[in-house]
């Protein structure tokens, strides 16, 4: 996912909803961040987790998605060459079910340190309480600064926000920036460990709320094509529960050009009062 990010948070914070009375749905139906924002967002605490990846580092010729991981890596695609992210994905929270189409993230090399994104609107169709809602989500707007990168890894900084573009019955149609720091660390030439620690500035049924969230995924080269990898997000939306995830997932690369992912998650004492997980398949394309 992507942006990843991530669609099962959405039901996380209409379980928040419900906890603080802030949204009393049916009657008003639930807003809700963006599939890519919520990806993005982040945590004080660093949490790692022993999986494993492939190197994240992003040759000209060779697509590099940040699909399917929670996380975003520190590399960015090549000044002058263009990227196009895309996806589905279907969430279960407690008795609330979604499905997101599109997840769409576009992203453009402007130098060697700089890259420009778009997160463009998915389709969203939830199912909270007995009541269906159906349309848009916001878009998103991003820019990432690789400030150093080696032979041992790379770090970078994301900076983000939601535009208010989002059908209101489903999106919160506002603006929502935040900021990620991301790190590398190039274990071998097969393994690679990426950390995300951020905030967002998020807005609930027209409220302002601090959400903090970290991810730590390591992912495994099990060849030069197939890339497999294992992950635990943690996301804290202030004054409420702090909800944990525990995720898999591989990408396959076709002719160095494309790659086809798929990913599935589920929740770690999320209070969901029921089932808890996701799972999603994506393609992207180096242009």
């Amino acid at each position: 996912m992507r942006e990843t990010p991530l669609a099962n948070f959405r039901f996380c914070l209409i379980e928040y909803f419900v906890i603080l009375n802030r949204c009393p749905f049916p009657e008003r139906g639930v807003r809700l961040p963006s599939v890519g924002s919520i990806r993005k967002i982040g945590l004080m605490f660093a949490v790692v987790l022993a999986c494993c990846s492939t190197a994240l580092g992003q040759d000209d010729g060779t697509v590099g998605p940040e699909r399917p991981s929670f996380s975003t890596n520190a590399h960015i695609v090549p000044a002058g060459r263009v990227q196009l992210e895309g996806g589905a994905s279907q969430q279960r929270f407690g008795d609330i079910k979604g499905f997101d189409a599109g997840e769409l993230l576009l992203r453009v090399g402007v130098s060697s340190r700089v890259e420009l994104r778009a997160g463009l609107p998915s389709y969203v169709d939830t199912k909270a309480g007995g009541v269906q809602s159906t349309g848009a989500d916001d878009a998103a707007i991003e820019g990432k600064v690789l400030v150093k990168s080696g032979d041992k890894g790379a770090v970078s900084v994301l900076a983000s926000t939601t535009l208010p573009t989002g059908t209101r019955r489903i999106a919160e149609h506002t603006y929502q920036p935040g900021g990620t720091l991301i790190s590398d660390v190039n274990i071998s030439k097969k393994i690679v460990v990426t950390t995300n620690v951020g905030y967002f500035r998020i807005s609930l049924a027209g409220d302002r709320h601090d959400l903090t969230f970290a991810v730590s995924t390591l992912n495994f080269a099990l060849k030069r094509s197939i890339n497999i990898y294992s992950e635990f997000y943690a996301q804290n939306l202030r004054h409420t529960y702090i909800h944990r995830y525990a995720a898999t997932g591989g990408k396959w690369t076709i002719r160095n050009q494309t790659a086809i992912d798929l990913s599935c998650g589920f929740g770690i004492g999320n209070h969901a009062h029921g089932p808890d997980y996701y799972y999603s398949i994506g393609i992207s394309r180096l242009f």
